[in-house]
């Protein structure tokens, strides 16, 4: 049986805020970052107490309707959210009672960060396989500046500027496949679990007018001293052992490859992953990316650009793509998937 992708939308909401906008915090950068770390050209920042629940219904409402199906042909829910007024429940159940789903339609949400999406693929994918649920809805929101969460930004903090927000949704099934799912292989980095994270904490500069528009104590995005330097030893091997480790179980060679669609957490990070990749032969050229579009958005980024490079005609039929996500706790799950669109 094929299982895949039905449908895959996003959708975004909000300011649009330029690179120019976050300037002050230019003085906050650490010594080897003056002057190379930039961010990306824009990303969306929708303000609202709301943000993640409504990101989120308005995506899961898109995609039913392009797939033109209602709440009653669905009978599982994977969600999540990074970010949001609340850090449970996540807004899966919300989104189930906003569109009126069955009670009988359960709801999972998944808390993988980055890799939340290719995750819930997974498990969508087995599900059905097994015989146990026929339509998933997939459904994930990214929303930085609201009061809870499990991901709020810190306004005074250099790495805020990299944050965006925005919506995914996708249905998973065996029918009218856009797409269809080949394999899924994971490596989980344990050792990374203090250097890269979300806890609560203060403002880092609370002296900047800027702290007075958030929560005392928020989840503040962190990452440690020690990040960097594992980082430019280790990087290079991230993207492409990943793809490799997926290849393998597929039984399929390298020059396969057709795209790379990736977490975007920042450029000067996953620049090493595309070098490394490149020195095993996998060319630069074949990674696709809204990095300068959109930023990081979180636990969304992989479905945004599969639903704006299909809409492109940039995704050819029969092509085989690469889905790498390499998040926060370093859950780094990569799976292939074949275009048949």
């Amino acid at each position: 049986m094929k299982v895949g992708l039905e449908t895959v939308v996003s959708y975004f909401e909000g300011d649009t805020m330029k690179r120019e906008d976050f300037d002050y915090l230019q003085s906050t950068l650490p010594p080897g970052l003056k002057g190379v770390f930039k961010g990306p050209e824009q990303r969306y920042r929708f303000r609202n107490e709301d943000a993640a629940e409504i990101l989120a219904t308005k995506a899961a409402k898109k995609a039913l309707d392009k797939a033109n199906l209602s709440p009653s042909d669905i009978d599982y829910i994977i969600s999540g959210n990074t970010g949001g007024k609340y850090v449970l429940p996540m807004v899966g159940c919300y989104v189930h009672n906003k569109l009126g789903f069955r009670k009988e339609t359960p709801v999972l949400n998944v808390a993988t960060c980055c890799s939340s999406f290719i995750d819930a693929f997974e498990v969508a994918w087995n599900y059905i396989i097994a015989g146990k649920y026929k339509k998933i809805l997939v459904v994930m929101s990214s929303a930085w500046e609201t009061s809870g969460g499990g991901g709020r930004i810190d306004l005074t903090d250099f790495t805020g500027v990299l944050m965006g927000d925005g919506a995914a949704a996708a249905i998973v099934s065996s029918e009218n496949l856009k797409c269809e799912f080949i394999t899924y292989h994971n490596r989980t980095f344990g050792e990374l679990y203090d250097l890269c994270y979300c806890a609560p904490k203060g403002p880092v500069h609370a002296e900047m007018r800027q702290a007075k528009d958030q929560p005392a104590i928020g989840n503040y995005l962190f990452t440690a001293p020690e990040f960097l330097p594992y980082w430019a030893e280790h990087a290079e091997g991230f993207g492409i052992e990943g793809i490799q480790g997926a290849l393998k179980q597929a039984n399929l060679p390298l020059k396969a490859i057709d795209t790379v669609l990736f977490h975007q957490p920042f450029d000067m990070l996953y620049d090493m992953w595309m070098e490394g990749a490149a020195k095993a032969g996998l060319s630069k050229d074949k990674w696709k990316h809204t990095w300068q579009k959109y930023g990081n958005l979180s636990n969304v980024v992989i479905p945004v650009n599969l639903a704006e490079f299909s809409e492109k005609g940039e995704l050819k039929k029969d092509s085989i793509i690469a889905l790498l996500a390499i998040g926060a706790g370093f859950h780094a799950p990569t799976m292939l998937i074949r275009w048949l669109a």
